[in-house]
């Protein structure tokens, strides 16, 4: 059987064993019984860790006899923001991994992004969400390999001439035209 770790979660958030605050902090109780019924007072500041290789954000947790590695904006966005549609991933809005609060804290910053700061979002949608803003590269024109811009596939997928026709007048292969066109290749444009 699969480990639930969103269930573990949300059961140390619902009893308190951590507690997650909208600045982005988690804080955990210093002990906790084994049978769950009592815990320490003190609560201590998670110290939160940052992945060399993809700067996500985490923290090592031990509950319930099981140690495991969380992010802490998974962390956030299940303590404080409804997944009504059961979406797997959490999205930071401005792209930057490190800001993991819930809400933006500024003006400015809710007039350019919006309110929150993460979201909840399919593997689809944070791929496209981080190449429309940049966050993303080695796809589409960004691959050293390509042979067309993001602005020739959006010609390309409103051109009524055949794939063949299309693949004559870019260059390219006619399965480079058909793969664009069923949404095989070039998904985030």
């Amino acid at each position: 059987m699969k480990f639930d770790k969103d269930a573990w979660l949300l059961e140390a958030i619902r009893i308190k064993y951590i507690i997650p605050r909208e600045d982005g902090t988690v804080w955990r109780r210093k002990w906790i019984s084994a049978d769950l019924k009592s815990m320490s007072r003190e609560v201590h500041l998670i110290k939160q860790r940052t992945h060399k290789a993809t700067q996500r954000v985490y923290f090592n947790l031990t509950f319930k006899g099981i140690t495991k590695s969380v992010l802490v904006n998974r962390v956030i966005a299940l303590a404080f923001l409804p997944n009504p549609l059961k979406l797997p991933q959490v999205n930071h809005i401005d792209g930057d991994k490190s800001h993991n609060y819930l809400k933006q804290p500024t003006p400015e910053l809710v007039e350019k992004w919006g309110e929150y700061q993460l979201e909840w979002s399919t593997g689809r949608d944070n791929e496209k969400h981080a190449h429309a803003n940049g966050l993303k590269t080695g796809r589409g024109s960004q691959n050293s390999n390509a042979k067309l811009t993001a602005p020739q596939v959006v010609e390309i997928r409103a051109s009524a001439e055949s794939p063949s026709a299309i693949a004559k007048q870019y260059g390219v292969a006619r399965s480079t035209i058909v793969n664009i066109l069923e949404g095989k290749t070039w998904i985030h444009v």
